[in-house]
């Protein structure tokens, strides 16, 4: 028998003993291949000083794995169906604290590491959640097509604003791909493992929120050159009077291929002219 199937009967009878109803609203389906469980946990390269924050704790199969290699673990977990298997964990293992709420809603504490299978609805705003804080690195399962989109490169046909948003604060890496079948219940999709590393900020722009601002103008129109997006926007972040400021070479590229730090010119300039 299949290492794989024995874990996944063994987890299925734990659902049984605690009575977990898995609720497609919140996008619930539980990583049942033990061995992307071991290397999900094996890519953060966790040591005993280590503080672990897991995000979406579940019924505690990643869980149990981060606790034989962390000093601590932090489970964040809004479901209380799952309060009796998580609180079995705690009887077990002195260094798990549980925080029951919605990730995106109560403090997270200090942290070394994050590794967590996201609930696909809301992972993009615990990314940039995330992102806020400081830590050395995360290992995330979520959606393949938001991973996808993430880490493309400029030019690439899922270059976006998000990725350029993330990527001037953070390495981030596609390190595996996951079939639906490693999941129960099988969702709709594949998913990913993506290792994401803060680094220093890559350039300077003068406010976070405002640079996401000119990135969604200018990706509403991705295919077409950046005058040209300019001379017909009516987003007041992007007034025509930044033409004049911007390098010929800059003005004519489509949007789709302007590198992260010309995205960072086009904010800094932006910002001057609107007069911060």
């Amino acid at each position: 028998m299949r290492a794989g199937s024995l874990y996944l009967r063994n987890m299925k009878k734990a659902v049984e003993k605690y009575g977990i109803r898995p609720k497609k609203k919140l996008g619930q389906s539980f990583l049942v291949d033990s061995g992307v469980l071991r290397r999900e946990v094996a890519y953060a390269d966790i040591g005993r000083d280590d503080i672990v924050l897991e995000i979406g704790a579940g019924i505690g199969n990643l869980t149990e794995a981060l606790l034989g290699q962390a000093g601590q673990v932090v489970a964040v977990e809004r479901d209380r169906q799952f309060a009796r298997c998580l609180g079995d964990l705690q009887k077990r293992h002195g260094h798990l604290e549980v925080v029951w709420g919605d990730a995106l809603e109560v403090g997270w504490p200090r942290f070394d590491k994050v590794v967590a299978n996201l609930p696909y609805q809301v992972a993009l705003p615990l990314i940039f959640k995330m992102l806020e804080q400081r830590f050395d690195r995360a290992v995330l399962v979520f959606q393949q097509r938001l991973a996808e989109r993430i880490c493309a490169g400029v030019g690439e046909q899922g270059y976006c604003r998000i990725g350029v948003a993330i990527g001037r604060v953070a390495k981030v890496e596609i390190v595996e791909r996951i079939k639906a079948d490693a999941f129960w219940p099988r969702p709709e999709v594949e998913s990913a493992v993506v290792r994401i590393e803060r680094v220093k900020p890559r350039f300077g722009v003068p406010s976070d929120a405002f640079f996401k601002q000119i990135l969604e103008a200018l990706f509403a129109r991705r295919g077409e050159p950046v005058q040209r997006v300019v001379e017909g926007s009516r987003d007041r972040h992007l007034p025509a009077a930044i033409l004049g400021k911007v390098g010929k070479k800059v003005r004519n590229k489509p949007v789709y291929l302007l590198t992260p730090r010309e995205f960072g010119q086009i904010t800094r300039i932006a910002w001057e002219v609107a007069g911060g």
